[in-house]
């Protein structure tokens, strides 16, 4: 029976990992098992079988089951490949087999149920079992008449298999004939274990260990000592940069924090691609020292690139589960699927080099063949991922970089696949790797389109909120959304399918009750990395509720946002076909807030409308704002949110650049409410420029360590 292909919507993201366990729900194959090899799979059931098989079925045989049961003196008809019938028919070949793992069997202890098992579906085919081919006798009959040979005859004069000449009579195997290929099997069927048990290790602890660290949120009390540790982790690890790129845009430079999980990474890759290393010879697959290097290290690197397809694909989805269940944030999961993509990239490549170095003798003829032709193209995919993903191509052409990341990507997944199925079929499990890659990638775009469906198609009206439309607005009725939403201008540009991610707030006109957080501002997105189109929510207030309105503040940079204030123009207001995509929490850390007492939010710019919205959700909590602005009529448009943060009692200071006042003092602010006699934890929140961010960060690395209360520290960040 061929299992059938039935993926679960509900096994999405880290639930895909359990399709290991039931992988026959979805691997139609005969091969011995279920699942992978190292994981419910196996090549050589036994191995002793295996190896006597593998001596003798490259002999010419007679196909003549007529004589099957008596022993004759037979001329063989020579001819080309035996076909699979002749080994279930052919007298001197199960005769000769039955008395081969007769002798070497017991010395694995194999049971004989085991052999019989082995017997009864692998004589025909060898590997891959089908038990629909049986052989006209069983193997305890087989050996019976292999003794009756031996006795007919006499044991001295019973011929001794010789590997490629002609099996006409029953023989026996020399046991100097068997070690080359009893040591080949046995070790190639050590190194797939390995390889696939190394695979799981990866593919499973590196979505895990989020959540394993994500646990200690769950403490009744934050201890003091945590509260330092994780001050300490926040600093970047060399620098003072992290939401601002390094030096020439080389890249976005990750947190001690993120550093460890990143040399964990970059550890395990490395020391899995390698061991356990094992040696055996004489060897008939791999003769040498070298060939095993080449064949175990070439083959170990391909099992492991494709094990990084779960947190690969994982890490980047809008609707990566791991932003429900644990307190890490989405820009750390794109920072690390980047790391984790460097890695799948040089495991690839050193699969492909390694591999091509060592069937260079036959590379004329395996260049040729389908599995390799797809390996390739799978190769190749990925590899021109990396140029084509650098900080520069993504923060100058990031429409380019986003239509090719998902093209290519989609090539690199669907070519891997069929470079397994070229090779293997469905033997042997690697296809799963293929296929939780492929149902995180696809359901996560379902899960979008659906989103997409329950706001519908609306219409938006866009206003200036400056004379030189610095800032806009954006205003869509009848939505009721929280945290952030994805837009999509489908008659803008003829990029219809283009969209970005906009903080906002859901509430109803007529009032100032609002959803929870937003997620960031525009002003920073030109400094992480991409097309600055990330933008914070604002919302009139009033006190009577009304209907449903998201409004959105944003500031035109590059891309989507310039066009959409080059068509608004000179207009007082522009109404334009919108599509939704939402809600979304892009920073699950804002629910450690709750253990705090005081909270610090710093803003700058359009930043300040997540800031107002995580205040209002925390009401009741001491609170400060600390806001600094370019113009005077940003501070204007959100006038009277401010005003009724002052009335429910928040402390409010306000900067605007160039004023009297000058720039804010972030580190001074960290430093004073840290040092203030309040008990309890503090919570310190910032959405702004990255400039500000990271000043921010660096006073919480300066002064959390050293602090006598905890501190609990939110980057409200959104940025690729």
């Amino acid at each position: 029976m061929i299992p059938s292909f039935r993926p679960c919507l509900g096994s999405f993201s880290i639930f895909a990992l359990l399709l290991l366990t039931f992988s026959q729900l979805f691997t139609p194959s005969v091969a011995d098992g279920y699942g992978m090899l190292g994981a419910g799979k196996w090549l050589y059931k036994p191995v002793c079988g295996h190896t006597c098989r593998r001596l003798i079925y490259n002999n010419p045989l007679l196909c003549d089951g007529d004589n099957a049961t008596t022993h004759v003196h037979r001329r063989h008809l020579h001819g080309a490949t035996n076909p699979p019938e002749c080994f279930l028919k052919d007298a001197a070949f199960l005769r000769t087999m039955a008395l081969c793992m007769a002798n070497l069997c017991p010395r694995d202890n194999v049971p004989i149920s085991v052999i019989e098992e082995y017997w009864e579906s692998h004589l025909a085919t060898g590997t891959v079992g089908d038990s629909s081919l049986r052989p006209i006798m069983s193997y305890q009959e087989a050996l019976m008449y292999a003794h009756q040979d031996i006795e007919e005859v006499g044991a001295s004069n019973v011929p001794y298999a010789i590997e490629g000449e002609p099996l006409n009579v029953t023989s026996l195997v020399r046991d100097e004939d068997l070690v080359q290929y009893y040591n080949a099997q046995t070790w190639f069927e050590r190194i797939e274990r390995d390889h696939g048990r190394n695979a799981i290790a990866i593919g499973v602890s590196s979505v895990f260990i989020p959540i394993l660290f994500s646990l200690f949120r769950f403490l009744p009390t934050r201890p003091l000592w945590y509260s330092r540790l994780v001050a300490m982790l926040e600093k970047p690890f060399a620098g003072h940069r992290h939401r601002n790129p390094t030096v020439a845009d080389l890249g976005i430079m990750p947190t001690r924090g993120q550093a460890l999980y990143v040399l964990y990474l970059i550890l395990t890759q490395i020391f899995l691609a390698i061991f356990p290393l094992v040696f055996s010879l004489p060897n008939s697959i791999a003769p040498t020292r070298r060939d095993h290097f080449l064949v175990l290290i070439g083959d170990r690197t391909g099992a492991l690139a494709m094990a990084d397809f779960v947190a690969l694909f994982l890490f980047s989805s809008r609707n990566n589960i791991l932003l429900w269940i644990t307190d890490w944030s989405h820009s750390t999961f794109l920072l690390l699927h980047r790391w984790i993509a460097y890695c799948l990239i040089i495991q690839v490549s050193m699969h492909s080099a390694l591999l091509l170095a060592s069937y260079y003798a036959s590379h004329a003829t395996e260049s040729q063949k389908p599995y390799w032709i797809w390996g390739i193209v799978g190769t190749l995919a990925f590899v021109v991922l990396w140029p084509a993903s650098i900080l520069p191509v993504r923060k100058k052409a990031y429409e380019f970089f986003l239509i090719f990341h998902q093209v290519f990507s989609a090539i690199g997944l669907v070519a891997t696949f069929f470079h397994i199925y070229k090779l293997y079929k469905y033997n042997w499990g690697y296809e799963i790797w293929a296929y939780i890659g492929g149902v995180i990638w696809f359901l996560d775009r379902f899960l979008r389109l659906l989103r997409m469906i329950a706001t519908g198609y609306r219409t938006a009206v866009v206003t200036p909120v400056d004379p030189d439309s610095e800032y806009l607005k954006i205003e869509i009725d009848g939505v009721v959304a929280h945290g952030h939403v994805y837009l999509y201008f489908p008659t803008l540009t003829w990029r219809f399918w283009e969209n970005h991610p906009y903080s906002i707030l859901s509430t109803f006109s007529g009032t100032t009750r609002g959803g929870s957080k937003p997620s960031s501002d525009g002003e920073k997105r030109s400094s992480t990395g991409s097309v600055s189109e990330l933008s914070s929510g604002s919302v009139s207030s009033s006190s009577v509720l009304g209907r449903p309105k998201v409004t959105v503040l944003l500031r035109p940079m590059n891309g989507l946002t310039r066009v959409l204030a080059t068509r608004l123009g000179q207009q007082k207001s522009l109404s334009i076909p919108i599509i939704v995509e939402g809600s979304y929490h892009a920073n699950p850390a804002i629910r450690n807030l709750k253990s705090c007492s005081t909270l610090l939010c710093i803003a700058g710019g359009v930043g300040i409308t997540p800031v107002i919205s995580i205040v209002k959700s925390f009401e009741g909590v001491k609170a400060r704002l600390a806001w600094g602005v370019r113009t005077e009529w940003l501070l204007r448009s959100v006038n009277d949110e401010i005003q009724d943060l002052v009335k429910r009692g928040v402390k409010v200071e306000t900067r605007i650049s160039g004023g009297t006042n000058g720039r804010l003092k972030v580190a001074d602010l960290v430093k004073e409410e840290l040092e203030s006699g309040d008990g309890g934890d503090l919570g310190v929140v910032v959405c702004g420029p990255s400039a500000m961010a990271d000043e921010v960060r660096m006073a919480i690395a300066e002064f959390g360590p050293k602090a006598n209360r905890g501190l609990v520290f939110v980057d409200e960040a959104f940025s690729w």
